[in-house]
């Protein structure tokens, strides 16, 4: 009998295969999240001694953040992120992907923006922004619109991102140690789906857009390190 892990994994191959009509991409999609709702840490046996063990080092020698694959292959990945006591993946992007996220220890805070389409050429930028597309090309500032921001906790449901919903996000831990199961489709691609950071500029006016996110260096406190995975075998 295969573990709730394996199963969740196999359905996301089946949901992101790309073999659907889009009626049936959104009942497996919708079934696939409900699996991930009742996966628990213990499910992935990540337990405090993994917990502790991801988290010991000398000072910020360590990684703020640690990965643990679970899966991965053309279609998806599947991993555990672990993040250290106020340690936060920045904001960025996930260019043409779904994700589902689902918190299995402690809380993370989670802010997520969409981006706006069909802003007009001749659009007058805000003052802040036009100081920084005088640094930048246009295309770097993406007017947004803010999608979530809030804590989440193992109690909660999963959260999703499409790919032009909440497709923008930053990741805190708050109040100690936190870890989310985290599914992307397609994977990140060096040369197709790179990851990109951002920064967020707010300025207000009576504008209708009044949020744009600034495209920024990955930043230089940001790094990961990896983890092996002790969960249940996936076998795809």
């Amino acid at each position: 009998m295969s573990s709730l892990v394996e199963a969740i994994a196999k359905q996301a191959q089946l949901t992101f295969s790309r073999n659907l009509t889009e009626e049936s991409f959104l009942e497996s999609l919708s079934k696939l999240i409900k699996n991930v709702s009742k996966v628990r840490a213990a499910d992935l046996r990540l337990n405090k001694d993994v917990l502790r063990t991801v988290n010991s080092g000398n000072g910020s020698k360590i990684a703020p953040v640690t990965y643990i694959e679970v899966a991965e292959n053309p279609t998806f990945s599947m991993g555990i992120f672990v993040l250290r006591s106020g340690a936060k993946i920045p904001l960025h992007d996930h260019p043409d992907m779904h994700g589902v996220l689902k918190v299995i220890h402690g809380t993370v805070k989670i802010t997520s923006y969409s981006a706006l389409a069909n802003v007009p050429s001749d659009y007058k930028l805000p003052q802040v922004v036009s100081n920084e597309k005088e640094k930048i090309q246009r295309d770097a500032l993406i007017p947004v619109e803010k999608h979530f921001s809030g804590n989440v906790t193992d109690k909660d449901e999963p959260c999703v991102l499409k790919p032009m919903e909440g497709n923008y996000h930053e990741i805190c831990a708050v109040g100690g140690c936190a870890a989310f199961l985290d599914i992307l489709a397609p994977p990140y691609d060096m040369n197709e789906r790179d990851c990109h950071y951002y920064k967020h500029l707010e300025e207000k006016t009576d504008s209708d857009i009044k949020s744009w996110l600034c495209m920024i260096p990955a930043p230089q406190e940001f790094f990961c390190n990896s983890a092996p995975y002790t969960g249940p075998r996936v076998t795809l």
